[in-house]
């Protein structure tokens, strides 16, 4: 046997016990290498990375296949089991999960792989890009929910959460994260509210979103009532008592969702209510109004026009030119009759 042989042998042991110790290992690990995200990323970002990739090593053990390091052809499988229950972007999600425990491990991704993308491919032909939109809040329907809130404490935090969410656009996590310090009231009776960091501003540029006489009314009344001073503006409340930190982001979609009940509106309403629902329901009233598309960008913080797009897309359908076609030719109609 040459020397070169029996080097290699030394530096790659490849027994059954020792690959079988490092696969358990790494399994071990990727919870604690997922720690290290912390500070860099969102507590959201973690927290999806660490559900998906949870589900993913679960599915693995049930099916007798190896998730750390995963080939190729498994999370192919994967992806094409995950599709039959979730939803395209939540397989999409979960792969960019896979891939990104892998790179923390400084194991090979098995994601970008010719395996992987023809069997996502597969997933979007089948069940398309196109994802389900919240239910817009739009002015009509937050009136409603802010008149069914109750005139307890809960009630009066319940109605700022409603006109601030709307006012400044903001998104579940970001609402939730609004500060008692970063409030400015103008001498008009409107306010500003500095929104620190977003989906689309993970360094914390920040952007300084308005809010009406209407909004900062009852967000005053909530801050006197829960006597608030400085820290996070909407807070838990458990019992008559106020909780110290934050409210979760996943709390907007239930207060919303039980305001939607009580107000009597109707359930296939109340199950397309989302945390994003003030978001959308704004722009769509903005693109009503006729406010230039640059504005609506400006005040939700988007980069992009792709999402405002999609919110305010069933609007813009009524101005196309087969919808113009038709109201000219039924006024043209209307008009030889008269």
């Amino acid at each position: 046997m040459s020397l070169t042989a029996n080097t290699a042998r030394r530096r790659h042991p490849r027994t059954k016990s020792t690959v079988g110790s490092g696969r358990i290992k790494l399994s071990q690990n990727w919870r604690e290498r997922l720690e290290t995200l912390v500070g860099g990323y969102s507590a959201n970002t973690i927290r999806c990375y660490r559900a998906d990739f949870a589900i993913f090593e679960a599915w693995c053990r049930q099916e007798g296949r190896t998730a750390l390091p995963a080939t190729p052809e498994t999370v192919a499988a994967f992806v094409l089991a995950q599709s039959k229950s979730a939803a395209p972007a939540t397989v999409s999600r979960r792969r960019a999960g896979i891939a990104k425990i892998h790179r923390l491990l400084n194991l090979d991704s098995p994601v970008s792989t010719v395996e992987v993308n023809l069997a996502t491919r597969t997933v979007f032909r089948q069940k398309g890009r196109r994802q389900d939109q919240a239910l817009g809040l739009t002015g009509t329907l937050k009136q409603k929910l802010i008149s069914a809130c109750p005139a307890d404490l809960q009630g009066l935090r319940d109605r700022a959460l409603i006109a601030v969410g709307y006012d400044t656009l903001c998104r579940r996590a970001e609402l939730v994260q609004l500060r008692v310090d970063d409030l400015t009231v103008k001498l008009d009776g409107s306010g500003t509210i500095l929104v620190r960091k977003s989906k689309a501003d993970q360094f914390g540029d920040g952007r300084l979103a308005y809010l009406s006489p209407e909004a900062l009314s009852h967000l005053q009344r909530w801050l006197r009532a829960a006597n608030l001073n400085t820290g996070p503006i909407f807070r838990g409340i458990r019992g008559a008592q106020l909780m110290p930190d934050a409210l979760h982001p996943y709390s907007v979609a239930r207060v919303l969702k039980d305001l939607a009940r009580d107000a009597g509106l109707e359930k296939a309403l109340i199950a397309k209510l989302s945390g994003h629902s003030m978001r959308v329901g704004a722009a769509q009233d903005m693109a009503a109004a006729g406010i230039d598309l640059g504005a609506i960008m400006h005040a939700g913080g988007w980069k992009s026009p792709d999402m405002v797009m999609r919110y305010i897309e069933h609007m813009e359908v009524g101005k196309s030119g087969m919808a113009r076609l038709y109201g000219n030719g039924q006024e043209t109609t209307m008009n030889q009759h008269n």
